[in-house]
C-alpha cells in the first residue's frame, strides 16, 4: 500500500526495546474506556477515526488496524504491553509514498504525548490536554516522473481466496 521513504526516528528504541510507529497495539476506544472507568467518552482515537471516515461512506466497522505514528510501545520483560512518552521533537517526520490510492484518517492521541497518561476512574485529566502536540500533514504530487522509472505497481497475491471453503479436487 505504501513505502516509508523518510523517518527521523527510524532508529529509536527505549531501554526495554520499545520502538516508535506502533503496529503492536491498537487505538483506545469508548468500549474499553467504559469498561475500565465506568464513564462514556467519545473522543478517543477510535471515535475520532470513525467520524473522519463517515463522509466517505464508511462506517465504524471499517476502522481497523492503525499505525500509531510517533507512539512508543513494546512488551516488557514480563510480556506486558506498555506505552511510553513520545520522543518526537519539532521537525521530526514520518514520510511515505502511497503506491495505491489511500484514505488516511488521522487522530492525534487525546492522551497527548503520553507523559500524563492513565486509565480508570481516577486518571485522565485536563493535564493530558496540556501535553497534546500539533501534527502537520503535507501531501505532495510528483512532478518529476523520472523518479518512478524503475517503480512497479504492487502485485496482487495469487492466493485463490477459498479459505478452505471449497473441497480440493484430488487427482487419482
Amino acid at each position: 500500500m505504501c513505502t516509508i521513504v523518510g523517518d527521523t526516528l527510524a532508529g529509536y528504541s527505549d531501554d526495554v526495546g520499545g520502538r516508535v510507529h506502533d503496529l503492536l497495539g491498537t487505538r483506545c476506544d469508548p468500549y474499553v474506556n467504559q469498561m475500565l472507568s465506568g464513564k462514556g467518552f467519545d473522543f478517543h482515537c477510535h471515535s475520532n477515526l470513525t467520524r473522519a471516515i463517515l463522509p466517505f461512506g464508511l462506517v465504524e466497522s471499517d476502522v481497523h488496524d492503525v499505525l500509531n505514528v510517533f507512539q512508543v510501545t513494546g512488551l516488557n520483560k514480563d510480556g506486558q504491553y506498555y506505552m511510553e512518552p513520545c520522543p518526537a521533537k519539532p521537525g521530526d517526520y514520518f514520510e511515505f509514498f502511497a503506491e495505491i490510492d489511500l484514505l488516511c484518517a488521522l487522530s492525534t492521541c487525546p492522551g497527548g504525548d503520553l507523559s500524563a497518561w492513565g486509565w480508570g476512574k481516577d486518571s485522565g485529566s485536563d493535564d493530558m490536554l496540556d501535553c497534546c502536540r500539533p501534527l502537520a500533514v503535507e501531501i505532495y504530487r510528483l512532478t518529476d516522473t523520472s523518479l518512478l522509472e524503475n517503480w512497479q505497481s504492487p502485485k496482487h497475491a495469487t492466493y485463490s481466496g477459498a479459505h478452505g471453503l471449497k473441497m480440493p479436487t484430488f487427482v487419482a
